[in-house]
């Protein structure tokens, strides 16, 4: 019984990382960890992978804010991402 409580409270804690992110109001899970894939792919190269895990993971919640729809935020330019970036510095 303890173990079983114990594992439910582990997954709340994990699952309350994404579900108190101003993205999750408007994006999916899946989708929040793709804009975030996808931002440090397109940014490692120009402010180092661990600044882009830093920045993307920031920076998710403000798209998020500005494109509540997701298929449009994908679209969205390196340049964009790199404001949204310079935002959370």
């Amino acid at each position: 019984m303890l173990i079983a409580v114990i594992l439910m409270a582990a997954i709340t804690v994990i699952s309350c990382k994404t579900a108190g992110r101003i993205a999750a109001k408007y994006w999916l899970n899946r989708e929040i960890k793709e804009f975030v894939s996808t931002c440090e792919d397109k940014t490692s190269l120009l402010i180092g992978s661990e600044k882009a895990h830093k920045y993307c993971d920031c920076s998710v919640d403000l798209v998020a804010e500005q494109y509540h729809n997701y298929q449009e935020a994908k679209n969205i330019s390196v340049r964009e991402i790199l404001d949204f970036i310079n935002k959370c510095k």
